[in-house]
């Protein structure tokens, strides 16, 4: 194995693996463009290692050295779970992360293909990657239930807005909870609505709009 070959996978590994990262980075998930490159790097440095190691041995006296093909690069992938599981938030009812440890997994795997120099796996690989993580998500649409808290005052101009701009964009409501709480400077309303969204608006969006409205007090997420 010439450098050149060499330089070329680390090279072929950093690009692949530093756009699957930018993806996930984008998306403001726990693991982004450096840690992708690193991962993929040092699966990508240990096949490499394996592969030199081999042509090595085969220069040898038979019996003078035993190597175990593909010992390495075992430890790599059972390795790297530790690092996918840091990315793995698990709240009350909610698992987050998910995505982004199998990335770094596949990333890992990425690596030791493409330091076998397997290019003809490497490439469709991480095409299947990227259609994985930025194409599918536009064809397969799964609704995400949210839960959140409005306070406001003056209840029935208040209630028609909200009705309203639920209405205009689509958002099911799939539960609603109602209390008052009296104050000397008048009632305060409280609101828990059970969302479904299906759609292109975002949670954020729907309470950046809200919370412009002069009635709203108060607009809290809950963990569902």
């Amino acid at each position: 194995m010439s450098v050149w070959d060499v330089l070329l996978r680390v090279i072929l590994a950093t690009l692949m693996s530093g756009v699957i990262g930018y993806e996930r980075e984008h998306k403001n998930r726990p693991a982004g463009v450096k840690t992708h490159i690193l991962v993929c790097l040092g699966a990508a440095s240990f096949a490499i290692l394996e592969r030199l190691l081999v042509v090595e041995m085969m220069g040898m006296e038979e019996g003078a050295v035993t190597f175990n093909f593909g010992r390495l690069v075992a430890q790599v992938i059972s390795g790297i779970g530790f690092l996918g599981a840091g990315t793995i938030v698990i709240t009350k009812h909610n698992i987050q992360g998910l995505t982004t440890a199998a990335s770094v997994w596949i990333v890992a795997c990425l690596g030791i293909v493409i330091g076998y120099g397997v290019y003809i796996l490497a490439l469709p690989l991480f095409l299947t990657i990227m259609v994985t993580l930025v194409i599918l998500k536009k064809f397969i649409r799964i609704g995400t239930v949210k839960k959140m808290e409005i306070k406001y005052r003056h209840r029935i101009e208040t209630k028609e807005f909200l009705a309203d701009y639920f209405q205009e964009r689509n958002i099911i409501i799939k539960d609603l909870d109602f209390s008052v709480e009296m104050t000397e400077a008048g009632n305060i309303y409280t609101e828990v609505y059970t969302i479904d969204l299906l759609h292109e608006i975002s949670y954020l969006s729907i309470i950046d709009d809200l919370s412009r409205y002069n009635n709203v007090l108060l607009i809290r997420c809950i963990t569902v």
